[in-house]
């Protein structure tokens, strides 16, 4: 804990990750600046321009005095939250291991667009990567994983998620929040099963079933993000019920709220080549062109920063 880029929030580095860097430090090496410099902006741009935003726009708002908004305005900031938490705990990433490549550490990936997903299990395979595989090998696992009966399998899933919850706070929302992705982890595992058994085909097929998977992932996880943001139960009760209760009021949510919604999802759709390739373009300018580039963007945010304010990085907390 003593290496400061490494936080037990994550990236949650194995001791076989790690230690071997440490005393593999034979004297002064070349690291690449650039991603680590490319890292570091991106994850303070992602935090502070679209997930601060978002909370300071709507979704501190919704979810204080969740009657005072529309309906529409609910649902926005229902999703507004999601967008938050992943540019929040994927930018506080990405800030981590840009700091850990500056001193020439490689710490493991975090997140892989993890709204992409189409699937809880595909989810949890994006969504803090490095916690999913510390669940899955010291309690999924060793608690028998799928490999017992079926009924063993479902209990496996919902005690390493009701764990995760708890890994959380030991607050209801959380034990919440956590039941609720085991218990969609396993009716998924069981319809797959099911699906499989009884050889029966998607009702709506081709491309099609893969964006209604996606759309339903994607929902799902939002509905259990109302339980993990909302302070109480009754709370995050008040939330759920204002989507069905007030689409008669006017909404509020403002143009700019709706685009970053759409740039924090929508970019994750991006190909990862097309990423690669700009961090590569980047990558081959003169250091003077780096240097003025990443220098604008920090400037940018400092600026963003005087105006509205600094706030913790939300996975800090736990």
């Amino acid at each position: 804990m003593s290496f400061f880029p490494y936080l037990a929030a994550g990236p949650i580095a194995r001791t076989s990750e790690l230690l071997p860097q440490f005393s593999s430090r034979s004297g002064p090496r070349r690291i690449d600046a650039t991603r680590a410099l490319y890292l570091i902006a991106m994850g303070l741009a992602k935090k502070v321009v679209i997930g601060d935003f978002l909370a300071r726009s709507l979704v501190d708002g919704v979810f204080s005095t969740p009657g005072q908004y529309s309906s529409l305005d609910v649902v926005l900031g229902i999703h507004a939250y999601a967008v938050q938490i992943y540019c929040d705990f994927s930018g506080y990433t990405d800030m981590a291991i840009g700091v850990a490549l500056l001193l020439g550490f490689v710490l493991p990936e975090n997140f892989n667009r993890p709204y992409t997903a189409a699937s809880l299990r595909d989810f949890w395979r994006r969504w803090h990567m490095t916690l999913s595989r510390w669940l899955r090998d010291y309690l999924y696992i060793p608690l028998g994983g799928s490999r017992r009966s079926t009924l063993a399998t479902y209990r496996n899933l919902l005690l390493t998620m009701l764990l995760a919850g708890f890994w959380h706070g030991a607050g209801w929302t959380f034990v919440v929040w956590g039941l609720l992705h085991g218990a969609g982890l396993a009716v998924e595992h069981a319809a797959l099963t099911w699906r499989k058994r009884r050889g029966v085909a998607p009702a709506i097929p081709g491309k099609a079933w893969s964006i209604v998977r996606r759309i339903i992932t994607l929902e799902f996880v939002c509905l259990a993000w109302v339980f993990f943001r909302a302070d109480s139960l009754s709370t995050a009760g008040r939330v759920v019920a204002r989507t069905f209760t007030a689409w008669n009021a006017a909404p509020s949510a403002s143009w700019l709220v709706i685009l970053a919604l759409v740039v924090g999802i929508g970019f994750q759709y991006i190909p990862a080549r097309l990423t690669e390739m700009g961090e590569g373009f980047l990558s081959r300018r003169q250091p003077l062109i780096q240097g003025l580039a990443f220098g604008l963007v920090l400037f940018a945010i400092v600026g963003l920063l005087g105006a509205a304010g600094v706030t913790n990085f939300i996975y800090i907390g736990f």
